[in-house]
């Protein structure tokens, strides 16, 4: 049975929940103008559940389950997603592994069945087991020629709480020691439906949905899953040295989680630091100074916290003065911002809040993210609504009671900078 109710919130009947008895949650959200329909699934099987000696192994495991699964082999397999016209997609991330497709409606549909068979049946070849940690291998030497990726995985690392700073590629010495054994017993172990969350969103039937769903992976054993120690980082401060006409900056500071009562000021307060050109990270570092090439800062959502992590490239001879003017930036805004640099805040914010509800895939994604942050499916006016709802006097209020810091800094570069006090 379809529920629309939670944790005592009526939903609009364009939404659907459902938690199967093994723990698999079901989420729906049916657009009706749509030709098209998404899916997004997210596996309870992140780059922070990784064994200590395997990091990686969800990467290697996410390729491996696409190269054969069912009756079909990868080519067949290949070919069956193909012959539907499904755009598909999988990823790792900290938390989760995502798998997502997107099509004509009754493709998405049909297409569900192969989804079940890659995350219960996957044939895990020997020949595929080779190709995927070869990939990996081959990703993870090519981070020294994407300085700006180096950085922003160096900063992860040195600011979250291991598991979760780890590089979602995984290290060269665990990659290299995997064996398809060790990622066999891996899908035994991180693969189940307790925790995973499977969303829809399009035009849809959803009880149609909910017999398909409930049939494919309703026999789906549920184990326990081994719970996630945290350890502190290795430190605030640290240099990467490559010799590079450019420097590359990366800032990061503790900021409040997405189920804080605050969320939206924070936000908005964050939009008006780097909400594009208007931003004042590009005003007046790029525009007015003229010392970076690209520099940005933005919200980073885990599971119980949040950060803010910022970003800036230069030149070498004007990486000091860069590093010294963001963190200025940074505390500028205890002073406040004005009413108009929050309307454009909210206008950019509600704008990419409105985008979003044009695209199923979007949406698909969205509602698995708020149902694993929140328990809840939020909906698009309730967003706006809170969006709206912040005012002026809250957002300097909130600003000038909340510092900047303390600042995680990594560099990667020619030379190490001075750490501003």
């Amino acid at each position: 049975m379809s529920q629309r109710i939670l944790k005592g919130a009526a939903l609009p009947d364009r939404y659907f929940l459902h938690t199967f008895e093994n723990g698999l949650t079901l989420l729906a959200e049916r657009m009706p103008a749509m030709q098209s329909a998404a899916m997004t699934f997210l596996v309870p099987a992140g780059s922070a559940t990784d064994p200590i000696d395997r990091c990686g192994s969800a990467t290697v495991l996410s390729d491996l389950i696409m190269r054969g699964a069912g009756h079909r082999d990868v080519r067949q397999l290949s070919d069956h997603l193909d012959s539907l016209g499904l755009q598909r997609s999988s990823s790792v991330g900290i938390h989760h592994t995502r798998l997502g497709c997107a099509g004509v409606a009754p493709k998405v549909m049909e297409g569900l069945s192969a989804f079940a068979d890659m995350v219960r049946r996957p044939q895990m070849p020997e020949s595929g087991f080779d190709a995927a940690r070869d990939l990996a291998l081959q990703a993870l030497a090519g981070v020294d020629d994407e300085p700006r990726q180096k950085l922003m995985i160096k900063l992860r690392e040195w600011h979250f709480p291991s598991p979760y700073g780890r590089n979602t590629m995984g290290e060269k010495d665990h990659l290299e020691k995997l064996t398809l054994g060790l990622c066999k017993v891996d899908l035994l172990d991180r693969y189940q439906p307790r925790g995973a969350i499977l969303s829809v969103a399009g035009n849809i039937d959803y009880d149609h949905l909910h017999r398909e769903v409930e049939k494919l992976f309703g026999t789906w054993h549920a184990r326990e899953a081994q719970p996630i120690t945290l350890m502190p980082p290795p430190g605030h401060h640290r240099h990467e040295e490559q010799q590079s006409e450019q420097t590359h900056i990366g800032i990061a500071y503790p900021s409040i989680p997405e189920t804080h009562e605050d969320y939206y000021t924070m936000r908005l307060a964050i939009e008006v630091l780097s909400g594009g050109m208007s931003g004042r990270l590009f005003t007046e570092i790029r525009e007015k100074r003229a010392l970076v090439y690209n520099v940005s800062a933005g919200y980073s959502s885990l599971k119980g916290q949040g950060s803010i992590l910022g970003y800036a490239g230069t030149s070498n001879e004007r990486a000091q003065a860069t590093l010294d003017c963001f963190i200025h930036e940074l505390y500028r805004l205890q002073d406040g911002i004005t009413e108009d640099e929050l309307n454009r805040a909210k206008t950019g914010l509600k704008a990419s809040t409105i985008m979003q509800g044009e695209s199923t895939s979007a949406r698909a994604g969205s509602i698995a993210h708020d149902f694993f942050m929140r328990g809840r499916i939020r909906t698009l006016e309730e967003i706006k609504a809170a969006i709206d709802g912040v005012s002026l006097d809250q957002t300097n209020a909130w600003l000038k009671g909340n510092r900047p810091g303390p600042f995680t800094i990594v560099t990667v570069g020619p030379k190490a900078l001075t750490i501003p006090e």
